[in-house]
């Protein structure tokens, strides 16, 4: 996770104490720590449940509406046939690639961003896509500064070698890979990435 969102979120919690705003300081206070409770517990294991990843999701997604309410909406959408309490996956797979679409992907955007995440049961696999209508990679690249660019290529550089370490104790395997969504003339619309995780691993 962005050091910068860190402080970011004190701040705003600051912010709203400054403006008298005790109940969203409250609502944001109580995110950021379940928040934070997650991230650490996570942190100490190989394997959460559905159910705790997509609760941290939530968690940084709500935050940060609370800190650009106009800047994007989102949507979760879980395949009915997958229990999200028994289903287990490695933590802190999910959320690199939303930090990226927000900080990244919607900085310049003039329309509202959309994050979709949709994850489904598919022939002994969940399938993981996380995809939104920001302004590409390329162009991302272009407009961000050094050390933007250093967070950004370490989120996905970090996911990777993370996996390549899980692959190496388990027999079936995990993919992952970024696509980039282009439009009907070609021009870059976003980004999907799609996971494709054993159910046993």
């Amino acid at each position: 996770m962005n050091p910068h969102f860190i402080f970011n979120s004190l701040t705003s919690v600051q912010n709203f104490i400054l403006q008298h705003d005790d109940i969203k300081a409250s609502v944001y206070l109580s995110r950021f720590s379940d928040l934070v409770r997650n991230i650490l517990n996570s942190s100490q294991v190989e394997l959460i449940t559905l159910e705790e990843e997509l609760n941290t999701v939530e968690n940084y997604l709500e935050l940060q509406k609370i800190r650009f309410p106009e800047k994007f909406e989102y949507s979760i959408k879980v395949d009915k046939n997958l229990d999200v309490e028994s289903t287990n996956i490695p933590p802190m797979l999910i959320q690199p690639f939303i930090e990226n679409a927000i900080e990244h992907g919607f900085k310049r955007i003039k329309y509202q961003g959309q994050i979709e995440i949709s994850l489904m049961k598919n022939s002994g696999c969940l399938n993981i896509q996380i995809s939104d209508n920001g302004i590409g990679r390329k162009k991302s690249q272009k407009t961000k500064t050094q050390q933007e660019k250093e967070h950004q290529s370490m989120a996905t550089l970090i996911t990777t070698e993370r996996i390549k370490t899980i692959n190496k104790k388990i027999k079936n395997k995990i993919h992952f890979k970024i696509i980039d969504l282009k439009d009907g003339a070609g021009i870059e619309k976003g980004t999907k990435v799609d996971f494709e995780i054993p159910l046993t691993l």
